[in-house]
C-alpha cells in the first residue's frame, strides 16, 4: 500500500480515536459517566467501533476482494456482504462469499 494512502488512513483513524476519547471523557473528564457499569459500557462501545473500522479497512484492501460486486446468495437471494467479527459486523466484498442463512459458499459474477 502506498505511503500516502496509509497516511490518509492513519489520519482518519486518529480522528475517530479522538472522537472516541471525547465520548469517553468529554470536557470534564467524566462525560456524565457515574457508575462503573456506565464507564465499562461506553469504553466497550467506543473501542468496538474503532476495532470494526480497523477490520473493515484492512479487509477492504484485501486483493481477493471485489469492490464493485453487489453479492446476493443464489439460493435465498439475501445479501452476503457482511462479516461477523468479535466486535460486530463489518462490510466485506470477497471473491468467494459465504451465505450465513444457507451456509453455502459461492463465487458471485463480476
Amino acid at each position: 500500500m502506498a505511503a500516502d494512502v496509509l497516511d490518509h488512513k492513519r489520519a482518519q483513524f486518529m480522528a475517530l480515536a479522538q472522537a472516541a476519547f471525547e465520548r469517553m471523557f468529554g470536557a470534564d473528564g467524566q462525560n456524565g459517566l457515574v457508575t462503573f457499569a456506565e464507564r465499562e459500557q461506553r469504553a466497550c462501545e467506543v473501542t468496538d467501533e474503532l476495532a470494526r473500522w480497523l477490520m473493515a479497512e484492512h479487509v477492504a484492501r484485501d486483493p481477493a476482494g471485489e469492490a464493485g460486486v453487489e453479492a446476493r446468495c443464489p439460493i435465498c437471494r439475501g445479501p452476503v456482504r457482511e462479516l461477523m467479527t468479535r466486535r460486530g459486523k463489518i462490510p466485506c466484498r470477497r471473491e468467494a462469499v459465504h451465505c450465513p442463512r444457507c451456509r453455502r459458499l459461492f463465487f458471485p459474477a463480476g
